[in-house]
């Protein structure tokens, strides 16, 4: 029976003696921890050198190579020179061979996805191979090198930075002490920012199983890592830890799983009868005769790719909104003379993390993706109060946060798209693509509609494909964004529209696009909506005015469906409830698809988001990292985009609300009634 000695210079916690069949015969493994002890670690050298058919050592450096130049650790040397008459193996070359194979496979594949990712790498050195292989297939590589061996608080970026760190440092890392990490308060103090800042901007981070053996794995929690390879100790540990995910290789040598890369270069020597270490030749002869499969095994199979980060930016509609917000909460009990005085101070502070969406879920793909909630503390009033300069700094300071916590996109949400030029300053300046959302807010808005006057039954759909409905539809704020494009949809599909705002020059301009692109749907124009509300089946409110009186209730007509984008909302409970006849309702909310959560109020049910909030999700859910809609002038044709991405990914429309809440089946069928007879009466 052969007999192959695994020495670790690590713990000697998991020691083990067992014996395993390989290839027609029995070998025996004992496995030898030295608990970083070099005395210790030298006798058991010598103790077994000669006495064993091959020795494998783990916890040792790798050689590592710069340009021309190949640096070893002191300790490399002196088993070396310590081993006289037995095979050593490292499981450097089997190591390095394996993983570059395996990786570059999952790469070309799609196994491993990293073209938008910030890969971190705990200690990069020892994995520089791998650390090139990376950095030609990511946006980002980052090292925490010098915190890992010297306790420097300071991060490296890319391969370059990293490998004048270990020019520079070279004497030290050769001769310097191999340990287990310590991580002492002092020592997390003196980095804990970076390093939470780090590993946090983080998509995948690249470690050893031999450095995760001590490591503090409970700040890796939600993260995704790759590791060289698993022992069942570690996979246990990482699922404690709550990591969300975890790639790693299995060493194999004629299909019996090795505990490491030293072991299973050791046991191929046994198997060739090798009297010397293994060089490279003889392990590509092994692999490329083997049958070896390039496989990458994954922790979670069901998690192959950590959730898709995106950001939103929310803010208060009123001054009751502001205590939604657990740390103003408090507050409420502020006397009514100081709310406006609160009101001012408080639209002053930065923005700040609010909270998450979680659990977001694709029915096409399985993709998920989660969301970082902010909030400005501006309410409408002081949003539009406040110098555009002053907003746009505010949101890029959330862009950039948004950015370092691995965000790839970012929403505006209520005022924050309406300030300034609507999203176009912002984008050109944020770090990642920002999107105002109102592509699906007027999808979203248009689908509610559709919904509710389908139920309230007093439109009828036309006979033939191509024909349009035999009906009035109104918009109100025609000539802003979701009104722009609300209306172009809409003229497709309405024989009648009229187009409302207070900029009658904007709404000539409109009237005659609209007539361009629909001359079969008669358009006429307004700045007076009262004008035309007794004839109008479907009302479109989209205005951003913060005072009521952009219509007035008595003027609408018995049946009507009014569709209100606007935040703040245009009636209130008590005057919705003054027309039972009349079906108010809110645009549309969105349900997203898989077990949403949010762990803050933003004023909706806990799986409901705003349909600006949706979009940005949506974008994530597709890959698509880019300013999908800016301006104020949208291209209807993305909103149809928007609305087939939503049902494509599992999107839903949330129920109906109106001012007064979520609106049933029977009281639509109510409002029907009423409608029905305050038309006889009319006729009468």
């Amino acid at each position: 029976m052969k007999h192959l000695v695994s020495i670790s210079f690590g713990s000697s916690r998991h020691n083990f003696d067992e014996r395993i069949h390989l290839r027609h015969q029995d070998v025996r493994i004992t496995h030898l921890g030295s608990d970083f002890d070099m005395r210790l670690f030298k006798d058991l050298l010598k103790s077994y050198d000669g006495h064993c058919d091959g020795i494998a050592l783990s916890y040792i450096p790798a050689p590592i190579r710069i340009g021309k130049k190949i640096y070893k650790h002191e300790i490399y040397q002196t088993a070396e020179q310590t081993i006289k008459s037995t095979p050593v193996s490292y499981g450097f070359h089997m190591r390095s061979i394996l993983l570059s194979w395996i990786l570059q496979r999952a790469l070309e594949t799609g196994h491993l996805a990293l073209k938008e990712s910030h890969v971190l790498f705990l200690n990069g050195i020892s994995i520089l191979d791998i650390a090139r292989l990376l950095e030609a297939h990511c946006k980002k590589v980052s090292f925490l090198d010098p915190w890992i061996q010297m306790r420097i608080p300071k991060a490296l970026h890319g391969i370059k930075d990293l490998e004048r760190y270990a020019q520079m440092f070279m004497p030290f890392l050769r001769s310097s002490r191999i340990a287990t990490p310590e991580y002492s308060e002092l020592a997390y103090k003196s980095f804990d920012l970076t390093l939470k800042a780090e590993i946090r901007a983080s998509d995948l981070i690249v470690t050893t199983a031999f450095y995760l053996e001590n490591f503090d794995l409970s700040r890796l929690k939600d993260k995704t890592l790759l590791v060289d390879y698993m022992t069942p100790t570690l996979a246990q540990r990482l699922k404690e830890a709550a990591v969300y995910n975890c790639y790693y290789m299995k060493p194999q040598i004629d299909g019996v799983s090795t505990y490491n890369y030293a072991i299973a270069e050791g046991l191929l020597g046994l198997l060739n009868d090798a009297d010397s270490k293994l060089g490279q030749e003889e392990i590509l002869e092994y692999l490329g005769t083997s049958g070896h499969q390039p496989v990458l095994y994954e922790l979670h199979e069901d998690k192959r790719e950590p959730p898709r980060k995106f950001a939103f930016i929310i803010h208060p509609l009123s001054l009751r909104d502001l205590y939604r917000h657990p740390l103003l909460r408090p507050l409420n009990q502020l006397p009514k003379s100081l709310d406006k005085t609160f009101e001012r101070v408080i639209s002053r502070v930065p923005g700040v993390a609010y909270g998450r969406v979680m659990g977001v879920k694709s029915e096409a793909n399985g993709v998920r993706a989660e969301g970082l909630l902010y909030t400005l503390f501006a309410t409408p009033r002081e949003m539009l109060r406040t110098d555009a300069e002053v907003i746009y700094d505010r949101i890029l300071d959330i862009a950039k946060d948004a950015q370092a916590r691995g965000a790839k996109i970012i929403g505006l949400g209520a005022f924050t798209k309406i300030v300034g030029d609507a999203g176009v300053t912002v984008a050109g300046l944020s770090p990642i693509p920002v999107t105002t959302g109102n592509s699906l807010s007027a999808a979203a808005t248009l689908w509610a509609a559709r919904e509710a006057c389908t139920k309230m039954g007093f439109i009828t759909a036309p006979k033939q494909k191509g024909d349009k409905i035999s009906g009035c539809c109104m918009i109100i704020g025609a000539t802003g964004s979701i009104g722009k494009a609300c209306a172009k949809v809409l003229a497709e599909l309405f024989d009648t529209l009229i187009v409302a705002a207070t900029h009658g020059a904007r709404l000539m301009e409109l009237q005659f696009e609209l007539r361009e692109m629909e001359p079969s749907c008669q358009v006429k124009i307004s700045t007076n909506p009262d004008k035309y509300a007794g004839s109008c089946d479907l009302i479109v409110i989209a205005t951003s005015a913060l005072e009521g009186g952009v219509l007035s209730i008595e003027s609408i007509k018995p049946g009507c469906v009014v569709c209100d984008v606007s935040r703040p909302l245009t009636y209130s409970a008590a005057e919705a409830t003054s027309r039972p006849d009349v079906l108010i309702i809110e645009s549309g909310e969105i349900e997203l698809p898989g077990q949403v959560t949010l762990d803050c109020d933003i004023g909706l049910e806990k799986s409901v988001v705003y349909a600006c909030l949706a979009e940005t999700a949506l974008l994530a859910l597709e890959g698509r990292y880019e300013s999908f809609t800016l301006s104020r002038n949208i291209n209807y044709k993305k909103v149809k985009e928007i609305y087939q991405m939503a049902r494509k990914h599992g999107a839903r429309l949330a129920e109906i609300r109106s001012p007064t809440g979520v609106i049933t089946d029977q009281e639509i069928d109510l409002c029907r009634e009423h409608a029905l007879k305050a038309l006889k009466g009319d006729k009468k």
